[in-house]
């Protein structure tokens, strides 16, 4: 599904305050590691978008849709070695910490790592023994060259997605976030260097997937020099078992969900194909979803993406000990907030859409996509954090189980719909699979655990702000319809993003008013710090 879509700061209870209206509450804890995940988020993301706009300037749609198709290869085979190790590693690690055994996270980092690498190293033999001369597993063959130099980062990705299990478990999120910023910033500098043909003889698509696979070593490297310096270890005394009997069904959900991006990257192509486009254009358009739209849709996750960071290990400590009352409104909350921040996008990409793509890519056919796959928006967030919700509880299986039915439509849509409404097939894939799954999902945790459904309040809400919003942008659009496409987008942009913020206001979306009054109760509650005690925290 990523082909169509495209991976302590304990206060005292006191602190705990409702941050936002409709239900939308977290810890000031809570919120400080959000705004620390999310900044660094905001930097990585930004620096990938705008990286991407480069590529796809540089080497056009066609060559990104080959690289499209070679990473859902690749992450068919990391969703094999790693599968739900990371998450497991970072529940474990936090329920063993809130149950005061401190010797355990290493041995349960063991054993991972044990488990992990040897299934990279049995990956790699069957990526190569897949990929001869010609290959069953990519639907465009030029594409074959890349992966076979890709491949070997799959030791080092699997490495360390490993280590970073460790960080987010033990609650140290913003390293586990810088790792993510440096993974990306050591991948634009390799592929600046690769692609613009400074080395003789490598150049374009050939010099994209080297830049991959040596940037993959480098981040490795570095993520474990940070792991020794900040004291991580190896250690034995826990039982494959433990970890492999939960990471299982997770493995399978992703291993399934990544087959599933390499399926589509096979019957796609081939669909659009025989619906009468050539082998460029399909191949093109693919290019068009995965790196120039999708891009754009997953904005939004830089901040929920930071949010379900912080939660998983918060939420397995809440259900540790018991909390339940504390971990149904951490849910509700983050739901909450997840639909409010995703449903601003929303609304600007359906009415701007167009627009906004052909200003960064010179492209409008994306663009057209984009307007139409941004009303999925609104049920996205709702998916992604109800199934963190429940890989924090221990409800892995049932996560798969709900999984399947969602994924048998998006294959049978992806296969018969092209010939009728083209690469629209796609959104109509998404609706479908996102509509099942979070339904199934939201009635199995609301039996674990009697969820509360405030958030389904935040989504009607949500829904008929991003109307109101579309309706203005398209107006304002219109009028500036004269100006340069940069000043009739800036203006219609940012007048919607302002509408939006004051109507979420006004519907108790927002309440800015407490939201202040949090953080400078905060503020006072700390002392004051001497010029030695700064020092010291910047070191």
């Amino acid at each position: 599904m990523e082909l169509l879509f495209g991976a302590s700061f304990g206060l005292p209870n006191e602190c705990y305050s409702n941050l936002t209206g409709s239900g939308i509450s977290f810890g000031v804890s809570i919120v400080k590691s959000v705004a620390t995940v999310t900044g660094i988020s905001v930097v990585t993301r930004a620096i990938s978008f705008l990286f991407k706009i480069y590529l796809t300037r540089t080497l056009g749609a066609e060559v990104i849709g080959l690289y499209s198709i070679c990473l859902s290869v690749f992450f068919l085979f990391i969703a094999l070695t790693t599968g739900g190790l990371g998450t497991v590693l970072s529940r474990k690690i936090a329920e063993s910490e809130a149950g005061g055994d401190n010797l355990k996270p290493a041995a349960y980092l063991g054993t991972a790592m044990g488990i992990a690498l040897a299934a990279a190293a049995i990956a790699l033999g069957i990526g190569y023994a897949l990929t001869p001369d010609k290959t069953f597993i990519l639907s465009d063959e030029r594409a074959l060259p890349m992966l076979k130099i890709m491949l070997p980062a799959l030791i080092t990705t699997t490495f360390y997605i490993v280590i970073r299990g460790w960080f987010w478990g033990t609650k140290q999120f913003g390293i586990f976030s810088v790792t993510e910023l440096l993974e990306e910033i050591l991948r634009v500098l390799f592929t600046l260097i690769l692609v613009s043909g400074v080395i003789s003889g490598i150049s374009g698509a050939s010099g994209l997937a080297l830049a991959f696979t040596l940037s993959d070593v480098a981040v490795a490297l570095a993520v474990f020099a940070v792991f020794l310096k900040k004291g991580g270890s190896f250690k034995r005394g826990v039982s494959p078992k433990e970890l492999l009997k939960p990471a299982l069904p997770l493995t399978a959900m992703r291993v399934l969900g990544s087959a599933v991006g390499t399926i589509l990257a096979l019957i796609l192509p081939n669909a659009l194909i025989n619906a009468g486009s050539t082998v460029s254009e399909a191949t093109a358009a693919v290019g068009r979803i995965s790196g120039m739209a999708n891009p754009l849709i997953m904005v939004p996750n830089a901040i929920i993406g930071s949010l379900a960071v912080v939660l998983v290990p918060e939420m397995s400590a809440d259900n540790a000990r018991g909390d339940s009352s504390r971990l149904q409104s951490r849910i509700d909350s983050a739901i909450s907030f997840a639909i409010a921040v995703s449903g601003l996008f929303m609304a600007v990409y359906s009415a701007l859409g167009t627009e906004l793509t052909q200003w960064l890519y010179k492209d409008v056919e994306s663009g057209v996509y984009l307007e139409k796959a941004a009303w999925l928006m609104l049920l996205t967030p709702v998916n992604m954090i109800v199934a963190t919700c429940m890989n924090s509880v221990g409800m892995e299986k049932e996560s798969f189980l709900s999984f399947i039915p969602g994924t048998l439509l998006m294959l049978a849509s992806c296969w018969f719909l092209p010939g009728y409404i083209g690469i629209d097939a796609v959104i109509v894939a998404n609706l479908l699979s996102l509509s099942v799954e979070v339904v199934i999902n939201l009635i199995l945790l609301h039996k674990k655990i009697k969820l509360k459904f405030g958030f389904i309040k935040t989504l009607v809400s949500v829904a008929c702000i991003a109307v109101l919003i579309k309706l203005f942008a398209d107006f304002v659009c219109g009028i500036c319809a004269r100006l340069p496409l940069f000043a009739g987008l800036a203006i219609s942009g940012i007048t919607s993003c302002l509408l939006y913020a004051g109507m979420a206001c006004a519907f108790g979306l927002a309440d800015l008013k407490r939201l202040c009054g949090v953080f400078k109760k905060r503020r006072r509650q700390q002392p004051p710090s001497n010029s030695a005690d700064r020092l010291k925290s910047s070191t």
